[in-house]
């Protein structure tokens, strides 16, 4: 397999990704198809809360595919333009089962069909933009999130201070395994 035959495999499976995000967000278009107002409106919805994140979530995999360290805009713009491409071809399988299946409607399902590919190209590309200018800006984890500051260790032994056999006066020492003091010079436990 070649480098390109590999990259393209790995756009592929990234744009896979994206493009189920964006065809679960976009779903409920199809309700309204042919009263394109509000057909519209619902692709400005899905634009925003599917393609965009379905954009992102493309970009993001192919970056962690391939480590870029320059123009990551202009890299992420490509992987979101792919995903709108992929997007594309699957919507197009699903157009034409709805048309094959109601012929009276086949108009409408095709013009919504271009509808939702400008919409897809607008905003797939804007979110793999965003993300190529997210992964150039990394932020912090916030605190809330920071669950490393939580200890499930045991607590520590007490402190092993001297202390002094009462009969001999030499020092004792501390077992932890059984968390008692012991004389060692009298050889044995108060």
């Amino acid at each position: 397999m070649t480098l390109r035959e590999g990259y393209l495999r790995d756009y592929l499976v990234a744009s896979f990704l994206g493009v189920a995000f964006g065809l679960g967000v976009s779903a409920p278009a199809g309700f309204v198809i042919g009263n394109w107002g509000p057909y519209i409106g619902v692709l400005a919805v899905a634009g925003i809360f599917g393609f965009i994140p379905g954009g992102l979530i493309a970009s993001y995999i192919n970056f962690r595919f391939h480590q870029m360290g320059e123009n990551m805009e202009m890299a992420g713009l490509g992987a979101g333009f792919f995903a709108a491409f992929v997007y594309m071809v699957i919507d197009l399988v699903i157009t034409l089962s709805f048309a094959i299946i109601n012929t009276a409607g086949a108009a409408d399902y095709f013009i919504g069909w271009i509808l939702t590919v400008v919409f897809a190209f607008i905003f797939y590309t804007i979110g793999g933009y965003l993300s190529g200018m997210l992964e150039r800006k990394p932020f912090a984890m916030p605190s809330i999130f920071n669950l490393s500051r939580i200890s499930r260790a045991p607590p520590p032994p007490p402190v092993a201070t001297t202390q002094i056999c009462p009969t001999c006066g030499q020092p004792m020492t501390y077992v932890e395994q059984y968390g008692r003091w012991y004389y060692s010079n009298c050889k044995k436990y108060p």
